[in-house]
């Protein structure tokens, strides 16, 4: 009877130290890999949100100076187009307020008749390309 509880008892310990050996190394591969596959697809979210999220902080800078050279414009009527660099100067824009877009290019602000616009070249950081920012909105040929 003995040798039948050393079986058992045999089986029962070879269980336990196969149990508190830990992973394998397939098993360390495979977690690895999940792992690496949800760190990917996660990026890939942020990379979206922050292009967007840049592309809104552009357009919103853009309109502020836009109304910020409107009241420049109001008040010197005979003037020509202020500069970004003055309506900082001026306090017309506020003292933190950057001279840069997202992407580190300087915005560009342009008074035509009784047009004021303000660009940026956008993620891609060329001018003149269909990423540009434009406030107000340009209609393109393409778009209509």
């Amino acid at each position: 009877m003995r040798n039948v509880g050393n079986a058992s008892g045999g089986r029962a310990s070879a269980a336990r130290r196969a149990a508190s050996r830990g992973l394998t190394l397939v098993e360390l591969v495979i977690v690895i890999t999940i792992i690496g596959v949800l760190t990917a697809a996660i990026s890939i979210g942020v990379l979206k949100a922050q292009k967007s999220a840049n592309i809104g902080a552009a357009k919103t800078a853009c309109s502020t100076i836009r109304q910020a050279t409107m009241q420049w414009k109001a008040v010197n009527p005979g003037s020509d187009c202020a500069t970004v660099d003055q309506l900082k100067a001026e306090k017309d824009l506020d003292t933190g307020f950057s001279l840069k877009d997202p992407w580190g290019n300087l915005y560009k602000l342009s008074c035509d008749a009784d047009e004021i616009s303000c660009t940026s070249a956008g993620p891609d950081r060329k001018e003149g390309t269909e990423d540009d920012i434009h406030v107000p909105q340009i209609d393109t040929a393409e778009g209509k």
